[in-house]
């Protein structure tokens, strides 16, 4: 699946997602670095702590499979940032290099 949506800008990327899978997407940009329950506090998801951290996660890896986000386990959670800040993060490192 990764590799058919490579070619893709970040917008068609974003367009092909469902909604919900959108809407976590958006809250990730905004909010970074965040965690699944994080998410669901945000979007007002109340429930049980491991149901919703699944649920959460489920989209998390959605969007890490088409390259919008990076993760890395911390722990017992994951925790999530755009592909973009990763990608000024390296810049940054090349800056400093020189």
């Amino acid at each position: 699946m990764e590799k058919a949506f490579e070619w893709l800008t970040l917008e068609e990327k974003i367009k092909k997602l469902s909604i919900s899978t959108a809407r976590v997407f958006e809250v990730i940009s905004k909010n970074w670095p965040t965690n699944p329950l994080e998410v669901a506090k945000f979007l007002g998801d109340n429930g049980d702590e491991k149901s919703l951290s699944a649920k959460y996660l489920y989209h998390f890896k959605k969007l890490y499979k088409l390259k919008l986000i990076r993760m890395k386990k911390i722990g017992n959670t994951y925790i999530a940032w755009p592909l973009e800040i990763e990608k000024l993060r390296v810049v940054k490192e090349v800056l400093e290099g020189v």
